[in-house]
């Protein structure tokens, strides 16, 4: 019974990251539709942070940690918007499909910084896959002008680019300066510090309503609801059941998720090119994940077998 209830947990946190890959794989969707029904990215920003953090603090159970705790995640937020900032300016001018391979370069670009950050040794694996990585952008970038023979790095490009890069830094610095923290102090944090500097920037500029009609602010309640909230604590939850290497593998379905929902909802479509930029960045996080693939597989076995029945299937042999 006791390993029946492992397994029945570990199911369940398979399902709760699946479900966390569905959400976030929606956002770039769901920003292009608040972008077609007038949304401008600087108040779409504020308005999801802004819900993302009364949601967060009225779902909030546990004691706040100290003050100066709260200042370092504070100020990681605040790095943090930067990222999407960047994420939603290349979304005004690129694909969907193609902000979310160049995004999806991040993963390389955490093993590659926290080299140099000292928390963890650069391995020969990390190098090629980061070859990889890069390699697949540039693929990516080449076929987004709309010719596979024309390198076309416009400013959509720079800004996807911009959006993994500091993304990457983000995490690496979270590593670094706030070890033990619970994630989801980290997440409520990094909302509040974003609708603060979004709310700021919204409002110097006088560029902080939305259009009033629902088919406005419905993408924009999906961003802040479904895209973040939904999407942390699931993910939160599913890692506390199958530990981070096993999360993070089943979270690289993410960048699928949304080349499927593009070419389904948005009728983009991906050229040769982009097809095979798309194939090497796939290949660079799964060859960055190649440890956690045989962990996953060796342990798979043990937690849905029943220990007579994995004697039962040896003595076979």
């Amino acid at each position: 019974m006791r390993r029946a209830g492992a397994a029945g947990e570990e199911a369940k946190g398979l399902g709760l990251v699946a479900l966390s890959t569905l959400a976030f794989g929606i956002l770039p969707i769901l920003g292009k539709a608040a972008y077609a029904s007038g949304a401008r990215p600087v108040p779409l920003l504020a308005w999801r942070y802004v819900i993302a953090a009364v949601v967060f603090s009225s779902l909030r159970r546990a004691p706040m940690p100290d003050r100066r705790t709260r200042v370092r995640l504070w100020t990681i937020g605040a790095l943090f918007v930067c990222n999407s900032l960047a994420y939603f300016l290349a979304l005004t001018t690129v694909p969907a499909s193609t902000v979310a391979l160049l995004l999806y370069s991040y993963p390389v670009m955490v093993a590659l910084l926290a080299a140099v950050a000292g928390l963890e040794r650069l391995t020969l694996r990390s190098l090629v896959a980061a070859f990889l990585a890069f390699g697949g952008c540039a693929l990516t970038a080449a076929g987004e002008g709309g010719s596979s023979a024309t390198l076309h790095v416009g400013p959509g490009v720079l800004f996807a680019l911009l959006s993994a890069f500091i993304y990457a830094s983000y995490i690496v610095l979270v590593a670094r300066f706030a070890p033990g923290v619970a994630a989801e102090d980290v997440a409520q944090h990094l909302a509040q510090a974003s609708a603060a500097v979004c709310g700021v920037l919204a409002l110097s500029t006088g560029d902080y309503r939305l259009p009033t009609a629902p088919r406005a602010w419905l993408p924009v309640l999906g961003i802040a609801v479904v895209s973040t909230v939904l999407a942390l604590r699931t993910f939160l939850a599913g890692l506390a059941r199958v530990g981070p290497t096993r999360a993070s593998v089943v979270s690289s379905l993410e960048v699928v998720v949304t080349l499927v929902l593009a070419f389904a909802l948005l009728g983009e479509r991906l050229g040769p090119s982009q097809w095979l930029g798309a194939i090497l960045i796939l290949g660079a996080v799964a060859l960055q994940n190649l440890g956690a693939l045989r962990r996953a597989a060796r342990v798979a076995p043990r937690a849905w077998w029943p220990a007579g029945a994995r004697r039962d299937r040896t003595a076979g042999r």
